[in-house]
């Protein structure tokens, strides 16, 4: 007899190899920053301004990214763990490290040489120096636009390197009570945070502590794959169709957040959004053949997705006022350029470095299976 968790396992989209529609998503996701930094170029219009109040934004598309982050990196630790019964932190960190650094080293590097030749301007050591470091979330608050945004994959990066920690530290039932608490808490924490004197006005939006709670989403998102509690949760959405909430709270998320800006975002807006993405990953994993799903999986869509990382590093140089050149601005040129240079950073330095990781690993793998052969035979 085949037990329900069994069957729940077998078809469980989240539990599957390849999961469907998350490139998507993440194009989306980057499509947002794209369009939230460009709007700013444009001739502010009435039309333009409407468009910026009532279309989601970069702050919106970072959101979608932090949910998504949580709910990768967790699966890819519990798999581990459901695998090889451990979870190996220095290979999840050698992971991480050859997706993440050579890229924004080499945008780094960029940002140096165009700064040293004069090219931008406002560009001091700490501005190279803390995305380096990833601690671009908390310093410096004020500094060069040009490394500005990096405060996201900041983030990210102190996440990457707390979570796995504490994944390995605590059993499933209590991380979910620790996420579910964590998320609860995050309003008060904005708030709290925002009221302390020595913190810059706008701050909150930055930092780790004051945003983790969409990376919480994720996770939770990843403990519950295969649970008969969180199957119980979606059929009960799903049988009434309450997913298509997020239909409605969506654009008027985005239009409070224009309105009322941190007052919404702080108490509500973060945490309603970060939900409501959880909701839409959930739904288009379920959903790959619907309109939306087949969308969300065509193929140009799917390699915006794989080429997001470096268009999220390369449009700060591009759709910026900073930039007054033709290929500045959110216009054809300035697009083309972003385009050009993140297929570059792509496919010379990303996929350069993943395979090199793989060659390394199935060559570390290799060894051991022979040494294990010899000290075999050596018995």
């Amino acid at each position: 007899m085949t037990s329900t968790s069994t069957v729940l396992r077998a078809s469980d989209p989240m539990l599957a190899r390849t999961i469907p529609s998350l490139d998507g998503i993440r194009a989306l996701a980057v499509v947002c920053v794209i369009w939230g930094h460009g709007a700013a170029t444009l001739s502010q219009s009435e039309l333009v301004v409407a468009l910026r109040a009532y279309l989601p934004g970069g702050y919106f598309g970072v959101q979608a990214f932090f949910v998504l982050s949580g709910f990768l990196i967790t699966t890819l630790l519990l798999r581990e763990r459901s695998k090889t019964g451990r979870i190996s932190l220095s290979g999840f960190y050698r992971r991480r490290a050859y997706r993440i650094l050579p890229a924004l080293f080499v945008f780094l590097a960029i940002v140096t040489v165009l700064a040293l030749t004069g090219v931008i301007s406002g560009v001091g050591p700490r501005d190279i120096i803390s995305p380096a470091l990833f601690l671009r979330d908390y310093w410096p608050l004020d500094g060069a636009w040009w490394t500005g945004h990096t405060w996201s994959l900041s983030v990210e990066e102190q996440f990457y390197v707390l979570w796995p920690l504490a994944v390995i530290l605590m059993p499933r039932a209590v991380a979910v009570k620790v996420l579910v608490a964590g998320v609860l808490l995050s309003p008060v924490i904005r708030i709290g945070t925002s009221l302390l004197p020595f913190v810059p006005e706008g701050a909150v939006t930055y930092m780790f502590h004051t945003r983790a709670d969409a990376l919480m989403i994720g996770c939770l998102l990843a403990y519950g794959a295969g649970q008969n509690w969180y199957a119980r949760i979606l059929e009960w959405i799903f049988a009434r169709r309450l997913q298509w909430a997020v239909v409605v709270w969506l654009p008027v998320s985005w239009a409070l957040t224009s309105r009322f800006e941190g007052l919404w975002m702080y108490t509500v807006g973060y945490v309603g959004d970060a939900l409501a993405v959880a909701i839409v990953i959930v739904w288009m994993m379920r959903s790959p053949g619907s309109p939306f799903g087949r969308f969300l999986n065509w193929r140009p869509v799917v390699h915006v997705g794989l080429i997001s990382y470096s268009l999220y590093l390369y449009q700060q140089l591009f759709l910026t006022n900073h930039n007054d050149t033709w290929f500045g601005g959110l216009t054809v040129g300035g697009l083309l350029a972003l385009l050009l240079a993140a297929e570059a950073s792509y496919w010379f330095v990303e996929r350069p470095f993943i395979r090199l990781r793989v060659r390394r690993e199935r060559a570390k793998t290799t060894r051991r299976a022979a040494s294990r052969r010899g000290d075999g035979h050596s018995s």
